[in-house]
């Protein structure tokens, strides 16, 4: 759904602009479906199951980020590393077959897969975690470090800036949204599938690049992401309504984040010429 990439998209945003990039959010997602599954079919509480989810999230962003910050890898590389390193292990586990959950429904399924009125809780959920983020980014002092990092390495340094440690708390926060709504999609659908949400982490980048992120860091906008991640959804539902093959909502994704790309990189040389 539009709440489920947007959510993801926030993470993704905030990585960026930080100066790093995570194509693994998408494997982590489902991933974390599988891990709450399991977690209840050991027969822990699903809050308990749910929780152990996120904290899967968590943990796969800090894997990405040490590997990127220790080892000087470029994050494209990492987190295309783990991207195809969770989904294999996933194939491996499940044979590549869905599952489904059995258990008993509780008040976690209503808070996070029922409504209010019209209006789906989860996207209740992705409005809470939009402001929160965009509050985060543009009122607080880790929102400065996260731009000033993304801005410039060396002068964020220079004004005493933690650069690794604002950039493993970035990719900590976009794999942990990724696995929150991963987990958000087990608990609502009871339903795990290896493939689900294949190619979403290039939907997420779009929705981040489209709505004004730099994609070498610096500058980006929470709102912007949020507006377009909803569009894109959109554009996919009217294309599936009209019978149109899903492939050219792909061709139209990557269409679309190859003309941000173009944009981008004409705001990049009007920046640096000022």
């Amino acid at each position: 759904t539009g709440s489920e990439l947007g959510i993801i998209a926030l993470g993704v945003t905030l990585l960026i602009i930080s100066g790093e990039m995570d194509l693994s959010v998408a494997s982590v997602f489902v991933f974390s479906n599988y891990v709450v599954l399991i977690g209840n079919q050991l027969g822990l509480p699903i809050i308990l199951s749910f929780f152990l989810g996120i904290f899967f999230g968590i943990g796969a962003g800090f894997l990405n980020g040490f590997f990127t910050m220790r080892f000087k890898i470029p994050s494209f590389v990492v987190t295309l590393g783990f991207m195809i390193f969770w989904r294999a292990v996933l194939a491996g586990l499940t044979n590549g077959e869905p599952t489904y959950y059995e258990g008993t429904r509780t008040r976690l399924f209503e808070v996070l897969g029922g409504q209010i009125g019209f209006i789906p809780n989860q996207f209740i959920w992705f409005c809470i975690l939009a402001v929160v983020f965009s509050i985060i980014l543009n009122q607080t002092k880790f929102g400065n470090w996260i731009m000033a990092t993304g801005g410039s390495i060396q002068t964020a340094r220079a004004l005493g800036v933690n650069v690794v440690r604002t950039k493993m708390i970035c990719f900590m926060i976009s794999s942990a949204l990724a696995a929150f709504a991963g987990a958000s999609f087990l608990v609502r659908s009871s339903y795990l599938d290896p493939i689900v949400a294949t190619g979403m982490e290039l939907e997420a980048v779009a929705a981040a690049v489209i709505g004004g992120t730099i994609l070498t860091g610096g500058i980006g906008s929470i709102i912007g992401t949020s507006i377009c991640a909803f569009l894109l959804k959109e554009i996919q539902v009217g294309i599936a309504t009209y019978g149109i093959r899903v492939e050219y909502y792909n061709v139209l994704v990557g269409i679309l984040l190859m003309i941000a790309a173009v944009i981008n990189s004409a705001m990049i040389k009007k920046l640096i010429k000022i």
